[in-house]
């Protein structure tokens, strides 16, 4: 009797290279060849016989080098930040020109840091019901073990859209932080703003990051005006367009990257209450849902994760839209795979 090696599809390995070319913008012929190239080792080190919606998001994250953490159904997600990492830095594609140019600009002017203003104590998860993720207990997969196999149908499945809040509750009690003013608009500004049609507020806008390049909120601002009406699309509504959702995250980037070098070395929190932390945490959120539109879902789960982590109150509901996100993925909540 013989073994058959595992190999992956055409399909499986055009489904593969496709999701790398969204997450990454290589080029769909460039991630093809690198999926040609490495899926097929990769298939035989995870013992997977086939590509499932899990197996296919496992191995998109080998082939793009990320650090996970492993536990089911859905296998594998981002590692849980243990500090703030800029995201212009770690995601998987490139930032756009436009957010380094913002980026350079600002240098000029946005030297300030997030300055105290508090303390965060997560008890009131605990109050809730929700047990801290022990994190001693958990399997210690080491990533670079190459001889290491990992059996994904060993792992334990645990609810994805609450684990987050089990890590906030196994990290304690934290720094909470203020961004600096300067990344808001003014009353007077925000009023302006409101009576102005969208052409005239885009524009308003666009003069208004030149001449101000550390106000993160115009940024957020002209990104939402970046679809029709200046409302921003759900998920499960009506498909935006190419050029609206590169639009939209061309802003977006600029926002995030122009606020997190106020965020140096951060281990703190950034809560919703504190209003100079909003645009911030808004640009986080936009960019998140613009990925997850534009179907680069592990990107979008990389920047919720960070979102969450800096914001575990959640006043934005990202924990909802991450459970979105890997609903879009084809990954099923346990309760949905015990029902099928």
């Amino acid at each position: 009797m013989t073994t058959s090696t595992p190999r992956t599809s055409t399909t499986h390995r055009s489904r593969l290279a496709r999701r790398l070319d969204r997450e990454t913008g290589m080029g769909y012929q460039t991630a093809l060849d690198t999926v040609r190239e490495q899926a097929d080792a990769l298939l035989r080190q995870f013992q997977l016989e086939r590509l499932d919606a899990a197996g296919c998001d496992l191995m998109l994250r080998a082939l793009l080098q990320q650090s996970l953490e492993l536990w089911g159904p859905g296998v594998g997600a981002h590692m849980w930040p243990e500090m703030y990492h800029p995201l212009f830095m770690g995601l998987p594609g490139p930032m756009s020109d436009a957010a380094l140019e913002a980026v350079t600009r600002a240098g000029r002017t946005a030297d300030a840091q997030a300055t105290p203003s508090g303390t965060f104590d997560p008890s009131w998860l605990a109050a809730a019901g929700v047990e801290a993720l022990d994190y001693d207990g958990e399997p210690d997969y080491d990533e670079d073990d190459e001889e290491e196999e990992i059996a994904p149908a060993a792992l334990e499945p645990l609810d994805e859209p609450d684990r987050w809040k089990r890590h906030v509750l196994a990290q304690g009690r934290r720094d909470a932080f203020a961004m600096p003013p300067q990344q808001c608009l003014s009353p007077t500004l925000r009023e302006e703003l409101q009576h102005q049609d969208p052409a005239s507020a885009r524009a308003r806008l666009e003069q208004l990051v030149l001449d101000q390049p550390a106000t993160v909120e115009a940024y957020v601002l002209r990104a939402v005006l970046a679809f029709p009406g200046g409302v921003t699309p759900a998920v499960d509504g009506r498909a935006p367009s190419a050029a609206e959702l590169a639009d939209a995250r061309r802003w977006y980037e600029c926002a995030v990257t122009v606020g997190e070098q106020a965020l140096s070395f951060f281990n703190g929190t950034l809560l919703w209450h504190e209003e100079n932390n909003r645009p911030f945490l808004q640009a986080l959120y936009g960019l998140a849902l613009v990925h997850c539109l534009g179907r680069s879902w592990n990107t979008s789960e990389q920047i919720l994760f960070t979102l969450l982590h800096l914001d575990p109150h959640d006043e934005q509901q990202a924990g909802t839209l991450l459970a979105q996100v890997r609903r879009q993925v084809g990954l099923p909540a346990p309760r949905e795979e015990s029902a099928s």
